[in-house]
């Protein structure tokens, strides 16, 4: 097979041999994090930005929120939302190439009648500590699944990567998109 022919198949199947490594990486570095900026609609459909404590558990994200914060409102109007996970700025040595993976989510609410409540708030209690002993007994507290699909992995300039969900072993390496302007023209 010539250069060119193996130019052109690498072109038509972007999914990179290492899926399995980049979403592992991907949850490793979620792993790292106790925050998730939040990107969610209020009731009018006006986007919002928030941070909340998180719990990355059986490839979905868990929020356990006041009805007090506007993210709260918002999902229970908009179960669409979006989520990010940056890498600290004191770690990051160039701004435009900081390293960081979202995802689009969509909420639901979690009953505390539901096993899985109990179950997320133990570990909620292991990730945050004895805070959780107070929290879970407030009613106006819920707990909330973020189901990840669409994501993208970003580790720097030309490193970005296409996800589907946090389960999927697949990630697809975006080629296209940087093109320098041509000094040439007028």
């Amino acid at each position: 097979m010539s250069e060119q022919q193996i130019s052109q198949q690498d072109n038509q199947s972007p999914k990179t041999n290492d899926g399995a490594d980049l979403v592992a990486e991907v949850r490793d570095f979620i792993a790292t994090r106790r925050l998730l900026n939040l990107a969610s609609l209020t009731p009018e459909g006006h986007p919002h930005a928030s941070t909340a404590p998180f719990l990355a558990a059986d490839g979905n994200f868990y929020l356990f929120i006041s009805d007090l914060s506007e993210h709260a409102a918002n999902l229970k109007a908009h179960s669409k939302a979006s989520v990010i996970f940056n890498a600290d700025e004191a770690d990051t040595k160039q701004a435009f190439a900081r390293l960081r993976v979202t995802f689009n989510v969509e909420a639901g609410m979690i009953g505390r009648e539901v096993p899985l409540w109990q179950e997320r708030i133990e570990q909620l209690r292991e990730k945050f500590g004895p805070v959780m002993d107070h929290l879970k007994n407030l009613e106006d507290f819920h707990l909330f699944e973020l189901k990840p699909s669409a994501g993208r992995y970003v580790k720097g300039f030309g490193q970005a990567y296409a996800l589907e969900g946090m389960e999927k072993q697949v990630a697809l390496h975006l080629k296209d998109g940087h093109k320098e302007k041509n000094s040439d023209a007028a």
